[in-house]
């Protein structure tokens, strides 16, 4: 697994191509940001464990990368990849796909827990 700086975002989130769609990862993390080995250091003072996300956007889907745990809220500009990105097309589109497909069912779902909540408030 590949291990390389970049400056690309940060963000562990993406724009979703699903209009309205919740924008968050479409899976859960089979473990915690921070339960990985061997332990990596990010730069901030004092250094702090960097914690794993996975990236959800559209140039890096399901690719898997190390940042400050705090980088949000402070200026520490640690960035690792920990995989390499999907070469084949066919393959990442289709991660793509899958990502936009939960992320359409889950607003779906949503909307109709909402719709169910509003018709028993007024049969109540």
């Amino acid at each position: 697994m590949a291990s390389s700086s970049s400056s690309s975002s940060r963000s562990r989130y993406s724009a979703s191509r699903v209009p309205g769609a919740t924008v968050r990862s479409p899976i859960r993390y089979r473990q915690g940001p921070l339960d990985y080995e061997p332990y990596d250091p990010c730069e901030c003072r004092p250094p702090k464990k960097a914690a794993m996300w996975i990236s959800w956007s559209d140039e890096n889907p399901g690719r898997r990368y190390r940042s400050c745990y705090y980088s949000r809220r402070r200026d520490c500009q640690y960035f690792v990849w920990h995989d390499d990105p999907i070469d084949d097309p066919f393959l990442k589109q289709l991660v793509l796909d899958l990502r936009d497909l939960v992320w359409m069912l889950e607003s779906l779902n949503s909307n109709l827990q909402d719709a169910t909540r509003n018709a028993e408030a007024q049969v109540e």
